[in-house]
């Protein structure tokens, strides 16, 4: 049982989380002109800046998950292959935190940014580690956990792109990618590890069209991340209801009452 319950060593815990949180911490003090670039795509013009919180962010995901891959190698048994999907919700979760700190004003918001989202890569990376053993104790609640914390990340990253008054183009290609990275992560925990390639590809093009809908109605920031969660989040309900052989009268039950719940709190709290 002790072998069972173990959690990842706080030395090789701290290097990595350290790591993440003092890349985010420079923002404030590194000063670097964004670099804009712009190309013809078929006749469309992208264009969209590069600057030092998108490099943080992508060095941050890079770390998050050789990092993640290190504190696993403390198993012993577990090879790459296996220790790959466990890899992803950490990278897109530290990633996801540059966001909103590239696009909120330097000043006490970001510093809670900063804190809740050094939280919730510290989260991710405990409960990936326990979520590599499912006869551990807290495997289910590891379980709810990152759960838990990746609709939270496509809400934040939802309501800070519609705050940042992104191009259709460009909103409609991060919200959609991003929801079914995460989507695809959350049917894996719940499926067994098994990779829901089907449902991904259906869970991005739902999204997309439920993206570029909303896009163009008056809504502020919040209720735009809350009406698009709400479909998004049954859709992965119901997924994993029907992967899993659930009864026909539970399938649709729970995701159809949480996207009722999420609608009402958009309608009154958005």
């Amino acid at each position: 049982m002790q072998t069972r319950a173990r959690f990842p060593k706080t030395d090789r815990l701290s290097i990595v989380f350290a790591g993440i949180v003092m890349g985010y911490s420079l923002l404030p003090f590194v000063n670097v002109p964004p670099r804009r670039i712009a190309f013809n795509l078929l006749g469309i013009l992208i264009a969209f800046n590069v600057d030092f919180a998108n490099i943080i962010s992508l060095i941050t995901a890079g770390l998050a998950a050789s990092g993640m891959d290190w504190i696993l190698r403390d198993r012993g048994e577990i090879s790459f292959k296996d220790s790959f999907p466990h890899l992803i919700l950490p990278a897109l979760t530290a990633g996801s935190i540059g966001i909103p700190l590239g696009v909120v004003a330097i000043g006490v918001n970001w510093w809670v940014i900063l804190g809740f989202g050094s939280l919730l890569v510290l989260l991710t990376l405990v409960g990936e580690y326990v979520s590599t053993d499912q006869q551990h104790p807290y495997f289910p609640i590891a379980i709810m956990i990152l759960t838990a914390l990746s609709f939270s990340l496509v809400l934040i990253i939802a309501i800070t792109i519609r705050a940042a008054n992104l191009r259709l183009f460009l909103t409609a290609s991060i919200l959609p990618l991003v929801y079914a990275f995460f989507g695809m992560r959350v049917l894996q925990l719940r499926l067994g590890g098994v990779w829901p390639l089907k449902w991904t590809i259906v869970a991005g093009l739902i999204s997309a069209q439920v993206t570029i809908a909303l896009y163009y109605w008056p809504l502020s920031p919040i209720r735009f991340g809350l009406l698009l969660l709400a479909p998004c989040y049954a859709l992965i309900g119901i997924a994993s209801a029907l992967e899993e052989g659930t009864s026909v009268e539970d399938i649709y039950l729970e995701p159809l009452v949480v996207m009722g719940l999420l609608i009402l709190l958009a309608i009154f709290i958005g």
